[in-house]
């Protein structure tokens, strides 16, 4: 059983967090902090941030609204946390990994380390070559801004007992966006863009993949979109 705790409050554990976000680059949050701006005083801050979330004084800041224009005329809105954010949220996902990877389904290809949409599509071939011809293809409408949230709390808890980590996950999906008209909290959904969600994705959906998983059915999955 991996001590969950200990190792996302591990100096260690935050270094390679940070180092993961500096990689990623991106733009800087709400508190106009940039990736250079934290790393001209790269230890201090880490050992701040580490306290604060150790101590329970640490409260993740209002995501950054960005909104990406579409090829088909529409737009998509990304939530961007602040670099801080970023670094928390890295942090326990290094460790998220290491638990969920053992429980994950095989169905699941999106967000996961050494997979990628072309496992995916290999795997469909092979449900081809088996002689699987019909299929359902489908997506969710609008996943990630409808995940219901307490459903999605439940099904973290039933992987991590440990409320301090569960408060930090419920913080990080209700801080809302900060739009032109003020800050907006939401009701569902969780922010695209952030560290965090993708593995949050998974972890809604893993309880789909295992049921379909139980018939005479063969799904492959990422992310949002599926095949049955």
């Amino acid at each position: 059983m991996i001590n969950i705790a200990s190792r996302f409050l591990d100096i260690n554990n935050f270094q390679r967090a940070w180092e993961k976000v500096a990689e990623n680059r991106g733009c800087a949050g709400v508190d106009g902090e940039s990736i250079d701006s934290f790393a001209r005083n790269q230890t201090l801050n880490i050992y701040q941030l580490l306290n604060a979330v150790s101590n329970s004084t640490y409260q993740p800041l209002p995501c950054k609204q960005v909104i990406i224009p579409k090829k088909n005329g529409t737009q998509r809105e990304l939530k961007i946390p602040t670099v801080r954010d970023r670094i928390v949220q890295q942090a326990l996902l290094n460790v998220l990994y290491l638990l969920m990877e053992e429980k994950f389904s095989p169905v699941s290809f999106a967000y996961r380390p050494n997979l990628s949409y072309i496992n995916a599509v290999e795997k469909i071939a092979d449900w081809r070559d088996m002689g699987y011809l019909w299929v359902l293809d489908a997506d969710i409408v609008k996943f990630f801004d409808n995940l219901d949230h307490n459903r999605l709390l439940q099904e973290v808890r039933l992987h991590i007992d440990n409320p301090g980590i569960l408060c930090l996950i419920k913080s990080w999906i209700t801080v809302g966006v900060l739009t032109q008209e003020g800050v907006v909290l939401p009701q569902k959904g969780i922010p695209q863009g952030a560290v965090i969600s993708p593995i949050l994705a998974n972890i809604y959906l893993h309880e789909f993949d295992e049921l379909v998983s139980a018939t005479d059915l063969k799904i492959v999955r990422y992310a949002d979109d599926f095949l049955v």
